[in-house]
């Protein structure tokens, strides 16, 4: 996409990014464009913040933790904000900071959001792990394989580290499939039956992102993602 509404698209993402890494701004700002949403901040009734850069097991992470709990756990999540996380370290709210291999959750991003430009979702990505790993003693982190595989782990290390007691999720058959079916009601009722939008695996989305792979071959993006491939390693270090 080319032109003035390529344009004004970069302005905008330019200016989210920049306003999610200030709580005050980025609050002040939502609460005039999202009210509807509110739900996902986090507040001081907050039990649970699950955050993330767009792909990294967001949707996944949510329902499953949820769906393995006894009782409604208040989450806040889905903002894809730093803000999300420096104002829980504030509040000292429990904290899982999600993480994908970069490559994997730009090539996934640009599939869902043609709109945005494979330099500015890199951009994105760094800015937001550049930005909450300033404040690593806040959170655990969840790489996109733990949550998508051993879930339970993930959950156990912020037991651990918060002094929580949240059920680990069980990776069996019947639980996936409960989640999954969660997943698809929530794509269909939000619009995002679209295979480039569903939040769950599927072989449409895996041919949509390897036409997308030519995206990242510039000398920009190369810099960019070499830059995005370390931070993952730390954070990945961070996991453990």
């Amino acid at each position: 996409m080319r032109g003035p509404r390529a344009y004004a698209c970069r302005i905008r993402q330019n200016g989210r990014v920049y306003a999610s890494k200030h709580p005050l701004l980025f609050y002040t700002l939502y609460r005039s464009l999202r009210s509807e949403s509110r739900i996902r901040w986090v507040d001081r009734k907050t039990q649970l913040v699950i955050e993330g850069y767009p792909r990294s097991g967001n949707t996944f992470a949510v329902v499953a933790f949820q769906q393995a709990q006894r009782e409604s756990v208040r989450i806040a999540h889905h903002l894809h904000a730093p803000a999300q996380v420096i104002r829980a370290e504030r509040l000292q709210i429990p904290t899982i900071v999600l993480i994908r291999e970069p490559a994997d959750a730009v090539l996934s991003q640009i599939v869902r959001r043609p709109d945005i430009s494979a330099p500015l979702a890199l951009k994105s990505y760094l800015s937001f792990y550049e930005t909450v790993a300033a404040r690593c003693s806040a959170y655990v982190v969840g790489t996109f394989r733990e949550v998508t595989r051993e879930y339970g782990s993930v959950i156990e290390r912020a037991n651990a580290k918060f002094g929580t007691n949240f059920f680990p999720f069980q990776h069996t058959d019947a639980n996936l499939n409960e989640v999954f079916a969660v997943i698809d009601y929530l794509n269909k009722i939000n619009g995002k039956a679209l295979d480039n939008k569903v939040s769950r695996p599927s072989i449409a989305k895996d041919r949509l992102k390897n036409e997308a792979k030519s995206a990242l071959a510039t000398k920009e993006c190369a810099t960019l993602l070499a830059a995005a491939e370390a931070i993952y390693s730390d954070f990945v270090s961070q996991a453990g």
